[in-house]
Parts: C-alpha cells; structure tokens; sequence
C-alpha cells in the first residue's frame, strides 16, 4: 500500500505545473542507507519511462511515414517528420533507416545508474539547484540556461546546463546519447540487440559509454557496479512489461 501511495505521488508531482527543483526535502533528509537508493531509483523511473514512451511514439511515427504512402503525403506529417529530424541531428528527412538507428530507447537501468553516478545521487549543486541530473554542460546557446562550476578553469565558458525539471534533463540525456558521435558504439550495439529480437541490456551498454567520462575504463566499472549491486535490471523488466501491458504498436516499434 506504502508503495502504490508513493508511485502515485510521483504521478501527481510529474503532471505539476510548478517548477521545482531536486529530490523532495524526505529524500534529503533521508540517512545514507539502501533504503535512500531505492527511493532515488523509485522516484526517477516514472520520468525515464515516460521519456522513453515519448521516443516510442516518434518512432512509431517514422515507421508509419516509412509504410504508408497516403500518411507520409500530408503536410502536417512532413512537418513533424522534419523537427524529428533536426532534433536528431538527421541531415535527410526521408533517411529513415538513420531516423531509427537514432529515435530509440535508452534501458531504464543504465539511465538510473548514469543519474546516481553523475549527481552525486541527487545531492550535487547541479541537481539540487538546476535539475541537471547527467553533468550535461551548455555554452548558453539556444537560449540555455546554466551554473558557473566552481572550479572552472579561468579560459574556459562553459555552464552545467540548468532544466525546469528533473524530467527534461532526461529528456536531454536520450537524446545526447542517441546524436552524439561519441556514443555511436553505444547504438550499434542496441541495434544489434534489436536485430536479434532481444530487450535491452542497461548492464551490456553501460560498457559502450567509455567517451561519457573523463575517467573512462574506471567509468564502466563504476556502473556495472552500480547496476549490479542495486539489480537495477528489474527496472528494464518492468519497463518492457508495462509496454507488453499496453500491446500497441509503440511495442512493435522496437520490433522485439
């Protein structure tokens, strides 16, 4: 009952209209404990299964634009089709087999990992003050907002990247690791996965990502660490559960 009440709290902080930032004051106020962890990983997989759904409808969409010819002539579609591809960084609107090699899932478990990693569990100033929850940096382009490190070198102009909301950083994240050259292995390998007919494993593409991270070998180590130690793969289970549940054609649309 304690678990079902906490989900939906979730649920209604995810449909505010209010901008907050960071975890709820409980959390903060919380002891170190496995206890903390659960809560972290509780409270954020709602927004990362939320995001992932978004990036099923548009992929959804590709297909549908790849297959139906009446569909793919409308304008309006053109159109929707077009802003995926600049958000992708996609040159051809019509190159659909990039369109899908880049519109994809990240596994819930890997992106849990990455969070708790990367805040600090959600107690880094990036977090706590600008939902940054990933280290995601900004040079205030596009109108971005953004934190002065404390460290910063005195040449350098980079900001850590503040969002409205824990579930925009990411939003941010997904699409970093699905345009970015430097996480090209990270694709293949999902792609392969997929081509295989076999769901995601968070724990295997944790080991793609040794460009995330100035520290690189020791980076890998540190989430399959935390992957394994907090079995976040139940995440990926649940994830791809909740999609059989709804059996539509987003669940198609990973072809698994």
């Amino acid at each position: 009952m304690k678990k079902i009440l906490f989900l939906l709290s979730i649920f209604f902080l995810m449909n505010s209209y209010a901008e907050t930032t960071g975890f709820p004051d409980e959390y903060y106020e919380m002891r170190a404990t496995t206890k903390k962890q659960d809560y972290f990983f509780d409270y954020l997989y709602p927004y990362i299964e939320h995001a992932n759904k978004k990036i099923l409808k548009d992929r959804e969409f590709i297909l549908k634009m790849r297959l139906d010819k009446h569909f793919s002539r409308k304008i309006e579609n053109i159109q929707r089709l077009d802003l995926i591809a600049k958000r992708y960084k996609v040159d051809s609107i019509y190159d659909y087999k990039k369109l899908l090699f880049r519109v994809n899932i990240v596994p819930p478990s890997l992106a849990l990992a990455q969070a708790a990693v990367e805040s600090g569990w959600g107690t880094s100033r990036f977090a706590k003050e600008g939902n940054n929850l990933f280290g995601h940096w900004t040079y205030g382009q596009n109108g971005e907002r953004g934190m002065v490190p404390l460290n910063r070198d005195p040449n350098a102009t980079h900001l850590v990247r503040i969002f409205d909301s824990f579930e925009k950083s990411i939003s941010s994240y997904m699409l970093n690791l699905n345009r970015t050259n430097a996480y090209i292995s990270f694709r293949m390998l999902r792609s392969h996965f997929q081509k295989m007919k076999k769901k995601l494993s968070g724990l295997v593409l944790s080991q793609t990502l040794i460009n995330y991270s100035q520290i690189k070998e020791r980076y890998l180590k540190i989430l399959k660490s935390v992957i394994e130690k907090n079995d976040l793969e139940e995440y990926d289970k649940r994830f791809y559960k909740n999609l059989k549940k709804d059996k539509n054609e987003i669940w198609d649309s990973l072809k698994i």
